[in-house]
């Protein structure tokens, strides 16, 4: 379920992603999403961060 959640919010910015990377770790119970665009992203990254942000099951979400 929470993949797709992920790819909802991701769909308006697909054509503009370059990777995505999801790492789970059963010892500490959280999953790593990393997102990597092109470097002519034309959208709103922090639009996007907003979004994640919104999401209950989300503990953290930054740009880096």
């Amino acid at each position: 379920m929470r993949v797709a959640a992920v790819w909802l919010v991701l769909m308006s910015v697909a054509r503009e992603i370059e990777r995505v990377r999801i790492v789970t770790s059963s010892e500490s119970g959280f999953e790593d999403l990393t997102i990597s665009f092109a470097e002519t992203f034309s959208g709103s990254l922090n639009a996007v961060l907003r979004q994640f942000e919104k999401m209950a099951w989300v503990a953290t979400a930054e740009l880096c």
